[in-house]
């Protein structure tokens, strides 16, 4: 769907609970849009369902416990879909207010307006932008980490080397020039090949082989970071992976050649650039 009005507003313009301007300003919006007008009709058919049900008296102590119940399930939407959670709120007041529904149909059409809302304006997943352990030391493996902040690429003996960082520390970093905790590092490694068609000489990426990242998170690792290979013997990506051992001599590398904080920063100028502006 293509229109960009408030949800929200035209949620609460069918309970009647705008203010007169916020009303004034949808009544318009609505004469010209056929879109809009449609998605209204659609609320009001579930708002007349349930004001054509007998009224059944409702104990307090069970809506109380049945409200808690559809607010734990909902959120974790709370931030992608703000406003069904408000006409949740709105519902649930009118339903305690006048006992006009019984308390399954009123889940139901709570949730039943929320994913109305949610189908009309599609919103891109949110992308994972942080570690998640199983245990311990068990890290899950990133998703969406292509579409992180693209530190930058190099070439290795016989493959690329692509890394990526997570958003949230790549803009502390930006401000800080420090590395904060929640750090993840991601490495996603590429065969290579010789171009061999006239006029293309040079190499580039094949196949994806291997996957690494890297997470600091003081509490659980000694020296601030883990380190993980998620690449099995066969080839294929593991689903997760557990931290290295230092036998592994990736952390002492770290350690000992990594320009900032076990992070090979005099190899990525987007990183340098971003410390040089502070």
């Amino acid at each position: 769907m293509k229109c960009a009005f408030s949800n929200e507003l035209l949620a609460l313009y069918v309970e009647g609970d705008l203010p007169a301007v916020d009303a004034e300003l949808t009544a318009t919006h609505l004469t010209g849009c056929e879109e809009c007008r449609q998605f209204l009709d659609q609320l009001r058919e579930r708002q007349s369902l349930l004001k054509s049900l007998r009224q059944e008296t409702i104990n307090p102590s069970s809506f109380a416990g049945m409200r808690r119940e559809v607010l734990s399930r909902i959120c974790d939407a709370q931030q992608t879909f703000g406003w069904a959670v408000k006409i949740e709120r709105v519902l649930m007041l009118g339903f305690r207010r006048r006992g006009y529904a019984f308390a399954g149909l009123a889940i139901a059409a709570i949730l039943s307006v929320s994913l109305l809302a949610q189908m009309r304006h599609a919103l891109p997943e949110p992308h994972p932008s942080g570690a998640v352990f199983e245990g311990r030391d068990t890290l899950l493996r990133p998703e969406g980490y292509r579409q992180w902040v693209f530190v930058g690429a190099s070439i290795g003996r016989e493959s690329f080397h692509n890394v990526y960082i997570n958003r949230p520390a790549y803009r502390e970093y930006a401000k800080t020039g420090t590395f904060p905790e929640g750090t993840v590092m991601v490495r996603e490694i590429a065969s290579s090949k010789m171009k061999k068609e006239p006029g293309l000489d040079g190499v580039y990426e094949k196949e994806f082989i291997a996957l690494e990242a890297s997470v600091k998170d003081s509490s659980r690792f000694d020296g601030g970071w883990g380190f993980f290979d998620f690449t099995d013997n066969d080839g294929k990506m593991k689903a997760k992976a557990q931290a290295l051992s230092d036998g592994t001599g990736c952390r002492s590398c770290h350690e000992e050649r990594a320009e900032t904080d076990h992070v090979f920063t005099q190899f990525y100028p987007v990183l340098r650039s971003a410390r040089a502006e502070l």
